[in-house]
């Protein structure tokens, strides 16, 4: 093997090492870290009220109501929530919320019997006046229900949390209808072949009609018109909102909530049409009470609650009894998780990572060292003797090339740079081929052969490689 060759592999090893060590000194620094900061869990946290802000869509399901219309389809509502616990248990909330939206509908077959079957009613000047179905009112609701969340079930920490809730709410409505359009009296008026149009289809100017579109105005104060009824009638009812829906958890303070509440309500007027509007037109009634729905996504933020857990910062660490953290095999001192030199004599002074000292820094520790003040920069033999001139003139003369066998490699020990692990006595299949003799264990001879064959390119191992197959050979 030549001198330069040599060389380059005490440098890589070296260089490998020290990186090696770097990486297991920020490991272990996480470690320590780790045990100095303890996450407990807090005992009996003060639940506050929490916060919701929802927005989501309004759908009318009564008599008069839009062909098709589902629980996604209708009008803009929003919703404030605020929501508590009750019970020591916490699987119960208390809400009190405020809805704010608004409804329509339009029943084609409703608003044509309105105009066709009953006399007409008259204006303040004996004009007939042209009723039909439509309608919009604004509600406003303030309620509380109580809400189950399964806890008794599911737990209390699931991510994804299903709940049901029943309440009463009281409500404010105004419904408002859309007669006429543009200025003045001009009245919509439904014909039998389902067009709306400016004249009357029995009328003398039945001839000249044309199609008009809702202007959706509704500029009409239905409750107190009194169309169908000898008085106005009162705006304000009741509620009884069954809601259903999922919590999806995005923080310890922030959920997602997605949710649909069905409005029962206790009047049938909501949109100014009932069983006794019905049997004067000739129609019945859906038999029921008016039912709304809203169906809305909210934010909920906890803002004011105690946290769950808390971080403490420890001064000292609670360890238990562990041999592995406390060895110290070369009685030097130095545990064995952060000693570099493990092996140390005994009676050898040692520095602070456990290896022995060199005074003179010739690479020789002084319980070796034959000359124990080398000066600064000479090169000394492997007892740390300065080498003369004629000694060192002599080992780089190119005739007097050192033989491979009279070379000592020396392996670097193991000193935590790795975290990989072997089997105790199994070879890893990528070294079998290193134990030539078949014997089971990789020899010292062996190991030099293989490193030897890696620096003269007569192998496929990596460095990576040297370096596991060093570690399982001192793990051996």
């Amino acid at each position: 093997m030549h001198l330069k060759s040599f060389r380059y592999r005490i440098f890589l090893t070296v260089l490998l090492s020290i990186l090696g060590l770097a990486s297991f000194a920020q490991e272990d620094e996480e470690y320590w870290k780790k045990l100095l900061n303890e996450e407990v869990e807090v005992e009996n946290p003060v639940y506050k009220p929490v916060i919701s802000l929802g927005a989501g869509v309004m759908s009318f399901f009564g008599d008069v109501k839009n062909p098709g219309t589902n629980l996604l389809s209708g009008q803009n509502g929003y919703k404030l929530n605020v929501s508590t616990f009750v019970g020591k248990k916490n699987f119960f909330k208390l809400n009190f919320f405020v809805l704010y939206g608004s409804l329509n509908g339009q029943n084609f077959n409703i608003s044509r019997n309105m105009q066709t079957t009953l006399p007409l009613p008259k204006d303040d000047l004996n004009n007939d006046i042209y009723p039909n179905s439509s309608f919009s009112t604004d509600i406003f609701q303030l309620g509380v229900n109580l809400e189950y969340g399964f806890a008794h079930l599911i737990g209390n920490t699931r991510q994804f949390r299903p709940f049901v809730s029943l309440g009463i709410a009281p409500f404010i409505y105004s419904p408002k209808g859309d007669l006429t359009y543009g200025s003045g009296n001009n009245y919509y008026h439904f014909w039998s072949d389902g067009t709306i149009r400016d004249f009357n289809q029995d009328g003398p100017d039945a001839w000249r009609a044309k199609p008009v579109p809702f202007d959706r105005k509704y500029e009409t104060d239905l409750s107190g018109a009194k169309f169908f009824k000898d008085k106005s009638y009162s705006q304000n009812s009741f509620t009884i909102p069954f809601e259903f829906g999922f919590d999806f958890y995005l923080s310890y303070r922030v959920n997602l909530r997605v949710a649909t509440t069905v409005n029962y309500t206790l009047t049938d007027l909501l949109d100014n049409y009932d069983a006794e509007v019905a049997k004067k037109i000739g129609l019945k009634s859906k038999g029921y009470n008016d039912i709304f729905t809203f169906t809305y996504f909210s934010m909920n933020f906890d803002l004011f609650s105690d946290s769950k857990t808390i971080t403490i910062e420890k001064m000292f660490a609670d360890i238990d009894y562990d041999p592995i953290l406390i060895s110290d095999q070369d009685n030097d001192y130095i545990l064995d998780i952060i000693d570099q030199c493990p092996d140390t004599p005994n009676g050898v002074q040692v520095d602070s990572m456990g290896c022995p000292l060199d005074t003179d820094k010739d690479g020789v520790y002084d319980y070796l060292d034959k000359e124990p003040n080398t000066p600064i920069g000479a090169t000394v033999d492997d007892n740390g003797v300065q080498l003369s001139q004629d000694k060192l003139a002599e080992m780089f003369d190119p005739k007097n090339a050192v033989l491979r066998k009279e070379i000592k490699v020396i392996p670097v020990a193991k000193i935590w740079t790795r975290s990989i692990s072997f089997t105790p006595g199994i070879i890893p299949d990528k070294f079998k081929f290193v134990d030539t003799d078949g014997d089971g264990y990789i020899s010292f001879s062996e190991l030099l052969k293989a490193i030897d064959s890696y620096f003269d390119e007569k192998t496929n191992l990596k460095p990576e490689d040297i370096y596991d197959l060093n570690d399982f050979f001192f793990s051996q």
